[in-house]
């Protein structure tokens, strides 16, 4: 019996000892058998970090890297003169409700948007549509049938069914997404003129990819 009391004791002693009393504080870590990653080594904001050459903790993003979120009208929210855009540039339609028919209605259509185009392109959507916008990209190899956008001597392309896409059309496939859901929206990760710049270039696609397969067909 006296060995229980000692050894009850030692245990009530040892308790405390690590978890303390109720309502004391203390600076040293707690004991967690679960700790979920709450507290771990990192550099808050503008702190130095010698371990790169500038002595910053702040680094900017690798090179190629698809940014989530653009603030992309982060100027007119600071600016005395704002620039409203049109409801067409934003949405993809216009006051009546119906498709914008041209790229060319609501933003100044010349080279460097077609590069932007092809730069966004490359980087969001060819792996699944393909670098040539035929629905080849990396995922067809899996199984899957990304949607044909511009080859028109096969089937699945979206010139299909209910008639041509207009540019407002595409314009809203890219920013909300398929229908259907396989393909996820793109709004938090391209500004609305990224978006038309897609459009653009997808246009180009379509003439490049038409045109060579009407030169195969004749040969």
């Amino acid at each position: 019996m006296r060995y229980f009391i000692a050894i009850y004791i030692l245990l009530i002693v040892i308790t405390v000892s690590i978890l303390g009393f109720r309502g004391s504080t203390t600076k040293n870590t707690p004991l967690e058998v679960f700790p979920d990653m709450d507290r771990q080594a990192k550099y808050k904001a503008q702190t130095q970090n010698s371990l790169f050459s500038n002595d910053s903790a702040d680094r900017l993003p690798v090179l190629g890297t698809a940014s989530r979120g653009n603030a992309y009208n982060l100027e007119d929210v600071f600016s005395s003169k704002p620039t409203l855009k049109s409801l067409a540039f934003k949405t993809g339609k216009n006051k009546s409700g119906d498709w914008v028919a041209q790229t060319s209605s609501v933003i100044d259509v010349n080279l460097p948007l077609i590069r932007l185009g092809r730069e966004k392109y490359d980087i969001h959507c060819s792996i699944c549509h393909g670098d040539y916008g035929n629905g080849l990209g990396v995922l067809s190899k899996f199984g899957l049938a990304p949607r044909n956008l511009s080859d028109p001597s096969k089937k699945g392309t979206y010139l299909e069914s209910s008639g041509a896409w207009t540019d407002g059309q595409i314009y809203h496939a890219i920013s909300m997404g398929s229908a259907s859901g396989i393909m996820l929206g793109l709004s938090d990760k391209l500004t609305p003129k990224e978006r038309w710049a897609i459009v653009l270039y997808v246009r180009t696609l379509q003439n490049f990819v038409g045109q060579a397969t009407t030169v195969s067909k004749k040969i």
